[in-house]
């Protein structure tokens, strides 16, 4: 118990969190299927990564500016992620009037 204490006390966690998601990303673009695109994933995985950076910083009591630089990366990656899909939607017509 106490190894997975340390993991959170040091910031740790987040970045096998990160490493995860890196890896999962990696793997969902190497087997997506045709017509998937992989922009809304990098974007997605870019706003996870932000708020996990944002996690460990505050694990670690970093400075709030810092948290909140790794908070704005993930609302960019958040945004971006949403104005592909909703780009996407609209040139496939699937969209309410």
């Amino acid at each position: 118990m106490a190894f997975l204490e340390t993991l959170f006390e040091n910031g740790t966690i987040t970045l096998v969190a990160m490493a995860v998601l890196a890896v999962e990303i990696g793997f969902i673009l190497y087997l997506r299927p045709a017509g998937l695109l992989a922009g809304p994933i990098i974007a997605n995985g870019i706003s996870g990564i932000g708020l996990l950076a944002a996690l460990g910083a505050a694990l670690t009591d970093q400075n709030f500016i810092f948290v909140a630089a790794c908070l704005t990366l993930g609302l960019i990656g958040h945004l971006v992620d949403l104005g592909i899909r909703i780009a996407e939607t609209r040139r496939r017509g699937n969209h309410r009037p």
